[in-house]
């Protein structure tokens, strides 16, 4: 019997099942990595795969935030991704 993980959405503040929300990890080198596998270790950030939540996420920079991270331009390019895989 698998155990349902929940984590908090950082654009709603909801809490909701893991598998039905994008992770998006600092990883030890100081890259960001979306959905990376279970074994890669670091700081982590989860946000619903709905469009109001990740303009919210993104509008409140809740990457730079929650990740404690300041490379402008590497969060600039996961919210480009993060964007596109909206729109996918």
């Amino acid at each position: 019997m698998n155990k349902i993980k929940y984590r908090k959405c950082q654009g709603c503040l909801e809490i909701k099942d893991r598998s039905f929300m994008i992770k998006i990890t600092k990883l030890n080198n100081g890259l960001l990595k979306i959905n990376p596998s279970s074994n890669e270790l670091g700081r982590s950030v989860y946000v619903c795969k709905n469009s109001e939540c990740i303009k919210n996420f993104i509008k409140k920079k809740k990457i730079k935030t929650a990740l404690k991270y300041s490379n402008h331009t590497e969060i600039e390019r996961i919210e480009e991704e993060i964007k596109k895989m909206l729109l996918n």
